[in-house]
């Protein structure tokens, strides 16, 4: 067989963007890493890479021969992390993906935990506000939340809970406002929206009848991060649909106000939080550990009717 450690090493140097970070990575010389691409390209007959003097940029052919370079660094890694998992404790890096407001709030309690039991392990966590591609950011993991069943064949997703919402404002802001009993009329209060298009928010209701309503809404402060919207709520700046989990000390302690009348039928609509895995890969046995481990908990501490 051809060198395939050329290509492994090729997959280094696209990722880290140049010769000279994936050299510091691999702790190798970057003349020798520059000359075992150089060779791969003579072997193969075609220029992968174009380079200047500060990075490198892939050629149409390197762009191809990349998409295999990176599934053969991948299944490399799967075979090692396999062969770890038969030798006893699981080892190695776990790659979950979320955002930033999950992993800081609901996640890091419960690896804090995990990892105690199993300290041999190694975790790196993916933020995003935008949801995060499984294969192209490289883990093996993703909580993801949605206000709908997601319904991916390249994915095995696993439910983990429904994520109820609670309309809230400080009160502080609320001091000289009515509570509402009707979602229209949200639209007489300053509404903090999640997003970060310049359109109308549509903002769904449900009641106890299951019948939705939707609102849409302009928002007088919109952003694509749940924390930054409680951050505005807790200035007094207006209303946000805020996950209960995200804003339930602050209503027990009376900082927050539920915005709806007690008397009123409706509320947000709840969200659904989902575990999502790739299919094309085995999966590890760090990951089953942290699913089996995570879920219980999380379902117990996301959402209050499924605590004991």
């Amino acid at each position: 067989m051809q060198k395939l450690d050329d290509l492994l090493l090729f997959a280094e140097v696209v990722e880290h963007a140049g010769f000279s970070a994936a050299a510091r990575n691999l702790g190798l010389q970057r003349s020798k890493l520059s000359r075992h691409i150089a060779e791969l390209e003579n072997r193969i007959g075609v220029r992968l890479l174009h380079r200047n003097t500060r990075n490198v940029v892939l050629t149409p052919a390197g762009e191809e021969v990349y998409i295999h370079a990176k599934a053969l660094k991948q299944a490399a890694q799967n075979a090692f992390a396999v062969a770890t998992d038969l030798a006893g404790d699981p080892k190695g890096i776990l790659r979950i993906g979320c955002s930033s407001t999950f992993a800081q709030e609901a996640l890091l309690p419960i690896l804090n935990l995990f990892l105690h039991q199993y300290p041999q392990l190694r975790v790196i966590i993916n933020t995003s506000d935008h949801n995060i591609d499984l294969i192209s950011a490289q883990v093996d993991l993703v909580f993801r939340i949605s206000s709908k069943l997601l319904n991916d064949s390249s994915l095995i997703i696993r439910p983990v809970c429904d994520l109820p919402m609670v309309l809230v404002a400080s009160q502080d802001y609320m001091k000289n406002k009515e509570k509402i009993e009707y979602p229209d009329q949200l639209k007489q209060l300053n509404f903090i929206g999640l997003g970060v298009q310049k359109n109308l928010i549509p903002q769904i209701f449900t009641n106890q009848n299951n019948n939705l309503n939707t609102v849409l809404l302009e928002p007088y402060i919109s952003c694509g991060n749940m924390s930054v919207l409680k951050s505005a709520v807790q200035h007094s700046m207006g209303v946000a649909v805020l996950p209960w989990y995200l804003c339930s000390n602050e209503l027990k302690s009376g900082q927050f106000v539920n915005v709806f009348e007690t008397d009123s039928a409706w509320s947000p609509q709840a969200s659904l939080v989902n575990a999502l895995i790739p299919t094309r890969q085995n999966i590890l046995l760090a990951t089953k550990l942290f699913l089996d481990f995570s879920i219980p908990q999380l379902r117990h501490n996301l959402n209050p009717a499924l605590t004991d």
